[in-house]
């Protein structure tokens, strides 16, 4: 039996608008947004949606459409995708529709993460902001330049599709702390919770090899120092995937080799490893991505 899709909460600011993911907070609880206005988390009973509105295009439906009349998608009802709430009117959504199917509100690409009202840096206790880096909402702290990501952000950023668009100078803004003293850059760093959980977090060098430790929660995202996301980045541009990579294809070949070696004696299967390395070699860079942080997330 396949497991369910954790259901993705989302609220909306009444003042401005704005989408907020709230799936880690309690109801009630005061979130802040960057408008300014303050709400408490809804979190009401989601329902089966009536197909409405085209997800794709946002336009009005004929009843027993089964294509949209207006942009020739295709209307499907997949309820094991249905995995997201609407903000507006609360029915069930599929993870990637643009707009309800039901009310036609138009849904962010990405929700905002909500910051409950008195979260502070979890590094060096400084206020917390959010801005965009390129389509990227990330948590900034205004005082040591910290980052959190949600996994999700994180991964999209490391495939290099918003990364190369980030301009000079983007990242690490604001006044920084000096090195060496109480959460900085230079200091050792100790274990810090996570913003949505608030376990503490993994410490995890990036990819293995980068020689970039950051903090990882598994189930939400990460936090990383100021710098380090420029330093992960560099790592990236400069190959350091394609090098973990064929450490990789490497660490099976070796298995390979010890496999034929005790072959005679304990009768080892080396199919395993050898399909393993002729999988990671012809697997795109996505994917293999996605391996490498499969120890992080």
């Amino acid at each position: 039996m396949v497991d369910p899709l954790p259901t993705r909460i989302l609220n909306l600011c009444a003042g401005c608008g704005r989408q907020y993911d709230v799936t880690h907070l309690e109801a009630g609880r005061a979130v802040r947004c960057e408008c300014g206005k303050r709400f408490a988390v809804a979190l009401h009973e989601p329902h089966a949606p009536r197909a409405l509105k085209c997800t794709h295009c946002g336009g009005n439906l004929a009843a027993g459409a089964q294509r949209c009349e207006y942009c020739s998608a295709e209307i499907t009802l997949e309820e094991l995708r249905l995995s997201c709430v609407c903000p507006a009117c609360f029915a069930r959504l599929a993870s990637d529709a643009r707009f309800c199917m039901e009310c036609g509100v138009a849904i962010a690409p990405q929700a905002l993460f909500a910051l409950a009202d008195g979260t502070s840096c979890p590094r060096c206790k400084g206020e917390l902001r959010q801005r965009m880096l390129g389509h990227t909402s990330i948590v900034e702290c205004s005082h040591c330049a910290g980052l959190w990501l949600d996994a999700e952000a994180f991964i999209r950023l490391c495939e290099r599709k918003e990364a190369e668009g980030i301009p000079e100078g983007a990242l690490a803004r604001g006044p920084l702390p000096v090195a060496g003293a109480a959460g900085s850059a230079g200091a050792v760093q100790g274990y810090i919770p996570c913003l949505s959980c608030r376990q503490l977090m993994m410490r995890k060098n990036f990819a293995s090899s980068s020689g970039v430790i950051i903090d990882v929660c598994r189930s939400h995202g990460v936090w990383l120092d100021a710098h380090e996301l420029e330093r992960v980045l560099t790592f990236i541009r400069g190959g350091g995937m394609d090098r973990a990579r064929e450490r990789q294809i490497e660490r099976l070949r070796e298995e390979e080799r010890k496999a034929r070696e005790r072959r005679s004696q304990l009768e080892y299967d080396a199919a395993g490893p050898l399909m393993a390395r002729r999988q990671i070699e012809r697997t795109p860079f996505q994917s293999i991505l996605e391996s490498l942080l499969a120890g992080l997330f």
